[in-house]
């Protein structure tokens, strides 16, 4: 891919010159301390970020004052002892030749006092149930008045750090945008008018930092049918004193309508373009955030009139997205799982593609091998592929032994679903990677023990992937071998899904979207709870309110005949349902147990993924041959020279690494 024309071009913002159009975007990562000051880990991750070519790191919506503080780790401004944290930031993303951003952000209603340990604070008393539900305490006109003062001292306080550019957050459902919404402000003094507040957090920031670059991140529609509409933000931002700031960030949504902050894969690239137009009126430099996940994305944004790109995910996939856009390079695609968003609420924020992200502390280099060695992976599915990267990327002699005639596995099934579109960026970037590399992939080779030991290999990665798990009858068919054998074939027009994980969820929503009847019936109280909310924030609405769906939820499977189905449900009653068609079990997998005889006597090896029972989910997949392959090149590089005697770790050696 060669580099596009808009990208490297410096743009002039305010005081500041980005030296090309990428800005990594204000991403909540829960990597700070409890206290909200930066730690090793978050000054690495931004930095490196910086490294690739980024022009202007923005850090995460940062805290203004403790009872807005949304996140258990988030980075904060909020005092004094956030300057030196912040100071590290800038020096670091400075060396790197990047700008640093700083967002201040008060998270209003969506803070939650257990969180904060002080009563949440809004214009009104609206509470936000998708944050938590706790009512706040309306702000007085005082109080208003008061917190915009706190945005101007976190303002003095970035200036003392060094920092070059400041965005106050007025989108996303967060303080500023709750006063400029119907949803959240029902005033009727000064502040009901929904400029107001943003106009006085606009001047205490410019009255703090006079003459720093200050921009506003503002979205560009709320989403609930009540709240802010296109031409609803339009009006409240021309009555603004736009006249004060640099430029503006265009992203969408809020808290109750989360789909249009971190947008699904289902939804195309780039589709905040359609609102930049109106925008231009305002004759500021405009950002812009929305599926910006391939450097052609990038150039069509920029070419639609956006001066600038925001880039979140794309960055957190791979830093070396950024690099891509300016250079060419490959680089490892953001598939739009949401597993990051989701994991928020969790803890730190991973990655389902990139192990090295969200695992509490700086990446740690790769063990050197003592001596040039080989390595043999059985299994070409996500840990596959994953243990084959890492063992190539520190130099050995990798050879994968897949036997389907594609890398990917389970992959290859989910790529097909509705939900989950992007999946298939991985299976494209897995075998020129590996290729990249010089891995030998070997595709429609089924190992057994003579073919794996002819290999020479020092080390084997087992990844065969995992087996059915027994059901309590032998009713029907697993469903992933049903997939495999209906990748060309008509589908039928009635199908029974047994099961309520996330594959029985996405399967149903697939095949219902594609005019199929669906029963889904399973024991489990909700559909999908290993699925984080925004991971299924469209699915799942979308099966359970389809009329072409059946779903019996604490249902027990009791038989099937091809025509109907006996279950019983949580009363006892037994139901007889209508069920013509295949019936497909989606019962989850179990561990490959006996994989582990492909093994030659004596050899390391690891079992990873669900051949290890750790498969359960895509980032599951990725990290348990990410941490396996470390692990035994650690082993590797204990071993000794040919001819210094005996290995002193030789029981390891022939032990399995779990």
């Amino acid at each position: 891919m060669s580099p596009t024309p808009l990208t490297p071009a410096p743009l002039r913002l305010g005081s500041v010159t980005l030296r090309n159009r990428l800005v990594s975007a204000p991403m909540e990562r829960n990597y700070c301390t409890p206290e909200g000051h930066a730690t090793d880990q978050y000054v690495h991750y931004l930095a490196a970020r910086a490294r690739a070519g980024v022009a202007m790191v923005t850090t995460e919506a940062t805290f203004v004052r403790q009872d807005g503080k949304g996140r258990t780790h988030q980075l904060g401004a909020h005092d004094d002892l956030c300057v030196p944290g912040l100071r590290r930031i800038a020096d670091a993303l400075h060396a790197e030749g990047a700008l640093m951003c700083c967002e201040l952000n008060h998270g209003g209603r969506t803070a939650q006092s257990a969180l904060t340990g002080r009563p949440n604070v809004a214009p009104s008393p609206v509470p936000c149930l998708p944050a938590g539900g706790e009512t706040p305490r309306e702000l007085t006109a005082d109080e208003c008045r008061e917190l915009a003062r706190d945005y101007g001292r976190a303002a003095e306080r970035c200036v003392r750090a060094g920092v070059d550019v400041l965005s106050i957050h007025a989108a996303h459902g967060y303080l500023v945008h709750q006063f400029m919404s119907p949803i959240s402000n029902h005033r009727t003094d000064e502040f009901a008018a929904p400029e107001r507040f943003l106009d006085l957090v606009v001047d205490e920031v410019r009255a703090a930092a006079p003459g720093i670059t200050l921009g506003i991140r503002v979205s560009v529609l709320e989403g609930p049918e009540d709240g802010l509409g296109a031409e609803d933000t339009l009006a409240v931002l021309r009555r603004a004193s736009l006249d004060r700031v640099d430029f503006l960030d265009l992203s969408a949504g809020s808290y109750e309508a989360g789909e249009w902050i971190v947008q699904s894969g289902e939804w195309r690239p780039g589709l905040l373009t359609e609102y930049l137009e109106p925008y231009r009126e305002f004759g500021l430099p405009l950002g812009l955030a929305g599926r910006l996940n391939s450097p052609g994305a990038v150039e069509e944004a920029l070419a639609a009139g956006a001066d600038f790109v925001s880039l979140a995910r794309a960055l957190h996939a791979d830093p070396g997205f950024a690099t891509a856009c300016l250079e060419g390079t490959p680089y490892r695609p953001c598939i739009a799982c949401n597993v990051c968003i989701d994991n928020l609420g969790l803890g730190q924020v991973a990655c389902s593609v990139n192990p090295e992200v969200g695992r509490g502390g700086v990446p740690l280099p790769f063990p050197e091998p003592a001596a040039p060695a080989a390595a043999t992976v059985v299994g070409g599915g996500p840990a596959g592929i994953t243990a084959a990267r890492e063992l190539a990327r520190a130099g050995l002699r990798v050879t994968l032994l897949e036997h389907h005639e594609d890398l990917g596995g389970d992959l290859t099934l989910a790529a097909r679903m509705k939900s989950l579109p992007d999946f298939g960026r991985f299976l494209e970037w897995a075998p020129a990677e590996l290729d990249r590399l010089g891995v030998d992939v070997r595709l429609g080779r089924t190992a057994d023990p003579r073919g794996v030991a002819d290999t020479a290999p020092d080390l084997v990665v087992v990844a065969t992937g995992g087996r059915p798990r027994a059901a309590d009858t032998d009713h029907g068919t697993d469903v992933r071998d049903w997939l495999r054998g209906h990748q060309d074939r008509e589908l039928p027009g009635h199908v029974t899904v047994w099961g309520t994980d996330a594959v029985a969820m996405s399967t149903a929503d697939t095949l219902a979207d594609r005019g199929c009847r669906v029963l889904l019936l399973g024991e489990g109280d909700e559909i999908a709870p290993e699925a984080g909310r925004r991971a299924k924030i469209l699915a799942l609405p979308r099966l359970t309110s389809a009329p072409e769906v059946g779903i019996h939820l604490r249902t027990r499977l009791l038989a099937a005949d091809g025509e109907h189905v006996e279950a019983e449900g949580e009363d006892g009653r037994v139901l007889r349902l209508p069920a013509p068609g295949p019936l497909l079990r989606s019962r989850g997998l179990a561990p490959d147990e006996d994989a582990v005889a492909l093994v030659p006597e004596g050899i390391p090896y690891a079992r990873v993924g669900a051949a290890d029972g750790r498969g359960a989910t895509l980032r599951e997949a990725v990290w348990s041959g990410h941490d396996a392959a470390h692990s035994l090149l650690g082993l590797l590089g204990s071993r000794p020279t040919a001819g210094t005697g005996a290995d002193p770790d030789d029981t390891a050696r022939r032990g399995a690494l779990r």
